[in-house]
């Protein structure tokens, strides 16, 4: 893991042993209709399965801020922990991620998790960066 990773996580969204993961991941669910986000501020948790690493072939679950719009788009109070230069999301697409296991650090506001009923377990992670892959 790069220092660089870390630093660049803001200090409040970090805690003791806790870095930034970088991994390539294929999109596999967004579970259901992406609500508007001209109404309130939302993340949304999706499915994606990494490729290649020490977590290939992992499912992993990862919450995105507003996902309707382009990620370099965002210029409201979640700037700093939101950037990248996907501009939509769509399964079966392959993304590069950087990714902070420390979602309720990061994001208090509403949380649009589809896989809560069946899966309480699984880490969600907060995307800090998602590029095409």
């Amino acid at each position: 893991m790069a220092v660089a990773a870390v630093a660049s996580i803001p200090r409040e969204a970090r805690s003791d042993g806790d870095a930034a993961i970088t991994v390539t991941a294929k999109l596999v669910e967004i579970p259901s209709k992406l609500p508007p986000d001209d109404l309130y501020d939302y993340a949304y948790v999706m499915r994606y399965e990494v490729i290649g690493g020490p977590m290939d072939k992992t499912s992993i679950l990862v919450a995105h801020y507003k996902p309707l719009q382009p990620r370099a788009k965002i210029k409201d109070k979640m700037k700093e922990y939101v950037g990248g230069k996907l501009r939509s999301f769509s399964a079966g697409d392959t993304h590069k991620l950087k990714l902070s296991p420390d979602l309720k650090k990061i994001w208090k506001g509403p949380l649009v998790d589809e896989y809560a009923a069946t899966d309480r377990k699984s880490i969600r992670y907060w995307c800090l960066e998602a590029d095409p892959g």
